[in-house]
């Protein structure tokens, strides 16, 4: 009869050290402001989160700038002639 025996490794130690890297990976949500929130940052920082939660939680924080933002804008449009 043959025995095989196993050399015993530390399997918690390994599992601990996995799951602990793991969660090393968690994004941060930049913080709304009228620079990030203004049109090309605020698509390339759309593009670099992951995660579509983070992506909501940005976008909704950027919404009060973006408005903002169209409200301030406005384009000259002369009288017509006639209305002199």
């Amino acid at each position: 009869m043959v025995v095989m025996t196993m050399k015993k490794i530390p399997i918690i130690p390994l599992l601990a050290a996995f799951f602990g890297l793991v969660g090393c990976e968690q994004e941060t949500i930049p913080e709304a402001n009228a620079t990030t929130c203004a049109p090309e940052a605020f698509q390339k920082t759309i593009r670099e989160l992951s995660q579509a939660s983070n992506r909501k939680v940005f976008t909704d924080a950027c919404r009060p700038f973006e408005k903002a933002r169209r409200m301030r804008e406005w384009e000259f449009e002369p009288s017509s002639p006639d209305r002199y």
